[in-house]
Parts: C-alpha cells; structure tokens; sequence
C-alpha cells in the first residue's frame, strides 16, 4: 500500500488575482441612497459591470479556499444532500452491523433491524458577511477587496478543518485508546525513527485488542509538521542506516495528514485553531470510517446579496453561509499515541 501524505503545503494552489482596470472607479458604476436609515450603494447603469463584478468575487473566494485547502477528506464519510433535516439521527444496525447466519431446514432468515438512535447531530449555520464601506467607494481602494474576498475563503476552509479535526484532538482518551512510547523499553543504540516505529506497532496491536471496536486498519496518522519528517524516515520502506528490521506495520497505514490548526482575525476578535500538539499523533480507523465519522453538508458556501430585487444590486453587504454537521467517534476509532523522545533512549 502507498503512503499518502496530506498537508496544507502539499495541497496549498496560488492562484492570480484578477485585476481591476486602471480607469475603473467605483463611483461611476455605484449610486448612494439610504436604506432603512442605513446608507447603501447600489450598482447602476445597463453594462455588464453588476454581473462582472461578483463573478470576479466569486473566483477571488475559491481562490482564497485554495490557499487553506482542507485535510480531513480522508478520515470522513461525506454526506452532501440539500434535503438534510436540522438534526440528523445517527442509527446503526447493532453493535457489529449485519452478521450472516446459517438457515437450518425450517428455520427462516434473521433480519436486522435498524434501532432507535440517542445520537443526533445538529446541521448548524455558519455566516460571515463582507460590508463595503463608503470609503472603499470615495478612495476606490479596489486593491483591499481582493484581500477581503480571499480571506474569506481561507477562513471557510479554516473552519471546515477545524470542526472535523477537534473531536480527535479535544476527546480525553482512557487508557484503552493510548499508547505511551515513552514508556516502552529500547535497546542500547537504537535511533530515533525507529523507536517510533516499534512504538507505531505497540499502537496497532494495542488497537486491534480493543473490543468490540475492532479497530483493525488500515489507518490514518494525524500528526504536525513537527514530528512529520521523522515519521516519513520511520515509515519509509526502504531500509535505512539504523533501522535493524522493516515492520507489517508499515502496510498498515494508508495516509499521514499533518495538520497545524489557524489563526486569523476579524476586526477587534481573534480566532485561534488548535493543530495537533508536539509529541502527539492519532492512529485513526478508517475500516469503519462510514461508521464512525461522517460529515452532513446541507449546502456548501454561497453568497447572499442584500437586496432581493435582482434587477438591482446592493454592494454594501454580501453574505457568504453554510449549513454543515460533524459526526466523529474517537472512542471506537482512535488510539492516542505519545511519542518517544531522544530521551527516552539513552
């Protein structure tokens, strides 16, 4: 099996911003008026600029999503379907899903039977909104709209990658779900990559012990830059100086995503994002990933534009929202690994 890797600069696309005209200026395309006591501008004019201008910010926004693509794919069954209700209930067919029987003369078939669900995952709104003040009009700062516009994608994704990461990286895990390979014991002289790779063995049997999770592979590593480049020397086939034996463990794991978390600000408001921590990685079942990790998407990001006369267009706010819901069972998919240190070997 190929190791597949997935990290933000391994995925990240530029690309160029679509530049306004040298003679454009907002003024001659906007009209003020005032709406409801609040000051707008609308469009004006017959020409084809209303239409232009939010393609252009439409292609500035997927831009910006390009620049923060999101990670989590593969750990997700994804769910995309307009008709989702407002709480979605998770049901299963038993603690094992469907087993097949042997029918004896006379005997008749067992069916399985889908129980009555105490999971439901809310499908929760997610808005931001981008106001065009009158001084982006009076100063024609059109080079701040692309900034905005692409920020706004970025922060999308950012949050996307943030909802389906956390609940492995915010679940107390018990002792069933961890191994500590600082707590294993080494012999002299053994390096680095490869006390991870025992402690990667430790992890898989300890998982595959774990009933009635049956928690058998293959597998994803959810791990940070920080600690990425060892485990490619760890997880690398080829036999390496130091490394006294290759492991089946290797085959085991199909993807490694690094992940460093977010941050970004709005106004006076700072968001934060947590990535997974130094020392940590999380070996996560994808064998059942239909089963344990799902993600219920309503609809993806689209624009709203303030006025519903679509004859005529307000620029003084654009909405942009999704309705989405993250379903993830850590308990039944996730084992918590600490890595080994320098320290732990001498």
């Amino acid at each position: 099996m190929q190791l597949k890797q997935v990290s933000r600069e391994m995925k990240l696309v530029e690309k160029p911003a679509i530049p306004f005209k040298s003679n454009v200026r907002l003024s001659e395309h906007l009209t003020e008026k005032v709406v409801d006591g609040k000051t707008v501008h609308e469009f004006i004019g017959t020409d084809n600029f209303a239409s232009a201008f939010y393609l252009r910010q439409d292609y500035e926004v997927d831009a910006g999503r390009l620049e923060e693509p999101t990670l989590y794919e593969p750990l997700y069954r994804i769910i995309e379907d307009r008709s989702l209700p407002e709480m979605v209930a998770v049901n299963r067919l038993g603690p094992a899903g469907m087993v097949f029987q042997r029918v004896l003369e006379g005997g008749e078939t067992k069916f399985g039977t889908i129980g009555e669900s105490n999971l439901s995952i809310p499908i929760y709104h997610y808005s931001v909104g981008i106001q065009y003040s009158d001084d982006l009009v009076e100063y024609n700062k059109l080079f701040s709209i692309t900034e905005v516009e692409r920020e706004t994608g970025s922060a999308y994704n950012a949050l996307l990658n943030h909802l389906h990461f956390a609940p492995f990286l915010t679940y107390s895990y018990a002792s069933k779900n961890q191994t500590d390979g600082g707590a294993l014991t080494y012999e002299a002289g053994i390096k680095l990559p490869e006390a991870y790779l025992r402690t990667f063995e430790a992890a898989l049997t300890h998982a595959v012990a774990d009933k009635p999770a049956n928690r058998r592979g293959p597998f994803a590593l959810l791990t940070s830059t920080a600690n990425l480049f060892t485990l490619e020397r760890a997880f690398t086939v080829v036999p390496q100086q130091g490394v006294t034996a290759q492991s089946s463990a290797l085959s085991r794991v199909s993807t490694i995503i690094a992940y460093d978390g977010w941050s970004g600000s709005m106004g006076n408001l700072n968001f934060e994002y947590d990535g997974v921590p130094d020392g940590k990685v999380y070996l996560i079942d994808l064998g059942r990933r239909a089963r344990n990790h799902r993600s219920y998407v309503k609809h993806g990001l689209l624009r709203v534009q303030g006025n519903p006369d679509v004859s005529r267009f307000i620029l003084e706010q654009t909405i942009w929202h999704a309705r989405f819901g993250v379903y993830a069972n850590p308990a039944d998919s996730t084992e918590e690994i600490t890595l080994p240190t320098v320290g732990d070997l001498t």
